[in-house]
């Protein structure tokens, strides 16, 4: 018999409910289950993992704060030069 198997015959088991109503066999990780019914990621823990998956998420910055803001400025600039041109007709 190989190390390897031995070493994972004697692992923990999952012992989470299989469909068929049995316990899984298979050998748990340190979260204690097996990588079949380890659940779902509960995220990052640490400020460097948090930070990671923001900047994973980022997709494209259109509706940023920042560029939200410049895009008002410019309306307000275009808003402004339309007013001029009115009143600069309307003197003529």
């Amino acid at each position: 018999m190989a190390a390897g198997s031995r070493h994972a015959r004697s692992a923990p088991r999952c012992c989470a409910r299989t469909r068929s109503g049995f316990e899984c066999a298979g050998p748990a990780m340190p979260n204690g289950r097996c990588r079949m019914h380890g659940g779902a990621s509960t995220g990052p823990k640490t400020e460097a993992g948090k930070a990671k998956a923001r900047r994973a998420s980022w997709k494209h910055g259109r509706r940023s704060a920042a560029y939200l803001a410049t895009r008002r400025e410019i309306a307000q600039a275009v808003r402004d030069i339309r007013a001029l041109l009115k009143a600069a007709q309307a003197s003529t």
